[in-house]
């Protein structure tokens, strides 16, 4: 049985500690949580008697010496928290995004690396979803042959202007390092690179739409790859949204929704079919198709609904902590530096106005986003 304590019992720290506090996490207990909000604490005290709770971090690690610990603070916290842990070779599953920038977040790869007793996690449960799974086999197989072009539109996170004002520090350059993009597209933008790798070169345009912030909360990019170019589009002020990835091989055709796809093969690859064209339009026995269709399923509809995904990223990293193999991961917490070179690239494209190479220079990036911050404290 191991132990684990959160850091952050807010929102998603929360619904951590009720998943552990369940059972929903098999050889797992909650030892302790710390925030340095004393009520909430209180409040968590009333509802969980048995777990100790702190406000002070470093006190925690020392009288508790949790097996694990679960970072889910504010994004700026996320290096200088989880390196103390990981330095006394306690484990960490870090809340996405694993930090701002790409050059605080190499830091705490580097110390996890040191660290090699010390599992080190991120919370990106959008691997879980197993549609994203089978998408990833089926591409890697080559059944979609070259791939053509591709679009992932994200538009289904409605945040209201209620949201934003819940916590001081959201949507806000100073307090969270951005807006949309970090905070919840930073799920997509991990499945795209999951599914595609990472692009040589981002053009962005970022701007905000309806509610009172001063980060992104809309956004149109172009991923381009070596041979093909992917259009990334978020937004979280329009209703109802969808949450769409098409992806366009020579063989076939891939569409992911939130919890179905559907699969095009062709009969043969699009290039044999335009060598064997005796007609403007192709060969209509050429250009023949069967379609397969892959479902969410019931179970996991029921189980999320319970849980949530977060919950089975949890159980991943309490087994791979108690059998000290990191293979049981979803993913592994320097898989979280992806989404973010990602993110760092489309917010400078959309600052200079041009496109970017991937990835950005981490020291001109920090010192853009220094300038953001100033610009907005004076706004403020």
């Amino acid at each position: 049985m191991i132990r684990v304590a959160i850091v952050g019992i807010g929102r998603m720290g929360g619904r951590h500690a009720s998943n552990f506090c369940k059972g929903a996490v098999k050889n797992a207990k909650l030892a302790a949580v710390c925030d340095i909000d004393e009520k909430v604490l209180s409040a968590f005290k009333n509802r969980h008697a048995g777990v100790a709770t702190y406000t002070d971090f470093d006190k925690m690690l020392e009288e508790v010496k949790p097996d694990a610990v679960i970072v889910a603070t504010p994004h700026y916290s996320h290096v200088g928290l989880a390196v103390k842990a990981i330095e006394k070779n306690i484990s960490v599953l870090v809340e996405k995004p694993i930090s701002v920038t790409v050059k605080e977040a190499e830091k705490l790869v580097e110390v996890a690396k040191a660290h090699k007793d010390a599992v080190f996690a991120i919370m990106y449960n959008q691997r879980s979803n197993s549609i994203y799974a089978r998408a990833k086999k089926i591409i890697e197989s080559g059944k979609l042959g070259d791939l053509q072009r591709a679009s992932f539109t994200v538009t289904d996170w409605y945040r209201t202007q209620y949201y934003y004002n819940m916590g001081g520090w959201r949507a806000s350059w100073s307090g969270e390092g951005g807006g949309t993009l970090i905070n919840q597209c930073v799920h997509q933008l991990d499945i795209l690179q999951w599914l595609l790798g990472m692009p040589e070169k981002i053009v962005a345009r970022c701007k905000t739409s309806g509610r009172n912030i001063s980060t992104e909360n809309d956004v149109t990019a172009l991923f381009s790859y070596k041979n093909y170019d992917c259009v990334f589009t978020a937004s979280t002020h329009e209703l109802p949204g969808e949450n769409r990835f098409v992806i366009v091989g020579s063989k076939g055709t891939l569409v992911i929704t939130r919890h179905m796809a559907v699969c095009k093969y062709l009969k043969m690859d699009e290039k044999e079919v335009n060598a064997r064209a005796k007609r403007d339009y192709g060969n209509r026995a050429d250009k023949k198709y069967t379609t397969k269709r892959m479902f969410y399923g019931l179970g996991n509809y029921i189980t999320d609904a319970l849980y949530g995904q977060q919950c089975n990223i949890l159980r991943g990293f309490a087994a791979a902590v108690e059998k000290k193999d990191a293979s049981l991961l979803r993913a592994r917490g320097e898989e979280g530096l992806n989404a973010l070179n990602i993110i760092n690239a489309i917010n400078m494209s959309a600052w200079k106005g041009e496109g970017v190479d991937v990835p950005v220079d981490p020291d001109e990036y920090e010192k853009m986003l220094s300038e953001k911050i100033e610009s907005e404290k004076k706004i403020k």
